[in-house]
């Protein structure tokens, strides 16, 4: 098509669409009007004056107590064995940013999580971390695949709170 014919079109449709909206529209000279009548709200059945008379007295909760007594000792001193902390395996301190990024990079492909933490006794290093594990057992039993991914002889087991 070429754009005379186009240009035809679209104002064929652009009048149509203007008529239609002009003659399907309400007009007002066509619609009724009518009055809506609310009706009276009923007197209240309470006189108000006597509302006032009303003397509030405060409520005492001293009927709900409840005994908190620790009725299962054996519950209690499971709860107080269980060990909450997760574990990370620490491979080293390390200073160079390409060093750190290769090493997490081997964790993350041999599918363990590894990240980085701030060595807080000096601020030049990196720790690079291996977990969480959930007991010091897995680390224990993945320790040799831990060790040979970074090159290293021993890493450091350590607790870890997120």
């Amino acid at each position: 098509m070429n754009s005379n014919r186009l240009l035809g079109i679209f104002i064929a449709v652009t009048v149509l669409a203007w008529i239609l909206v002009f003659a399907l529209s309400p007009q007002p000279k066509y619609q009724n009007n009518s009055s809506i009548n609310l009706p009276k709200l009923p007197e209240p059945l309470i006189d108000q004056e006597q509302l006032q008379k009303i003397e509030f007295n405060e409520v005492k909760n001293n009927f709900l107590e409840i005994d908190t007594k620790d009725t299962l000792p054996s519950a209690k001193e499971k709860v107080d064995k269980i060990d909450f902390n997760l574990y990370v395996y620490k491979i080293g301190a390390f200073g160079s940013s390409s060093t750190i990024s290769n090493v997490v990079k081997s964790y993350n492909d041999a599918g363990f999580p590894a990240f980085t933490e701030q060595n807080k006794s000096n601020q030049n290093l990196t720790n690079v971390l291996v977990g969480p594990f959930v007991s010091q057992k897995d680390i224990q039993d993945n320790q040799e695949m831990l060790d040979k991914i970074a090159g290293i002889e021993d890493g450091e087991v350590m607790a870890w709170n997120p």
